[in-house]
């Protein structure tokens, strides 16, 4: 009994910690995390990117040549914030940088498109 109560305690705080350090978040959480100077990818393709995104971001195309190995380029021990219209290639693209060994993978999944819906600030 001892060590069924051990395991579930145990594998209770790895899930919530796994929760703080990656995940889908919000736009606000979005704002907080790249206030403390977490990158920001936005993987929508160039026409996309170029029609508005949010300030500061990087971008590096999801469907383009290499974007794994650009993405490598950025760091894979840092935490990273990406971000795509509408939340499909953000989560695609989530799942593959864990696998790849990426650790803090935040999944703006709300996507630009959500993130001028809100009137929040765009760059052009």
């Amino acid at each position: 009994m001892n060590k069924t109560i051990y395991f579930l305690i145990v594998m209770l705080s790895c899930s919530m910690s796994d929760q703080q350090s990656s995940g889908v978040i919000s736009a606000e959480k979005l704002i907080e995390l790249k206030a403390e100077g977490i990158k920001v990818v936005d993987i929508r393709t160039k026409g996309e990117y170029d029609q508005g995104h949010i300030p500061g971001v990087i971008h590096i195309d999801f469907l383009g040549d290499g974007f794994l190995e650009r993405m490598k380029k950025e760091g894979t021990s840092e935490p990273i914030i990406i971000h795509c219209a509408s939340g499909g290639r953000s989560a695609k693209a989530a799942k593959i940088l864990k696998e790849a060994g990426f650790e803090g993978v935040y999944d703006y999944s709300g996507g630009f498109k959500e993130w001028s819906a809100k009137g929040l600030e765009i760059e052009r």
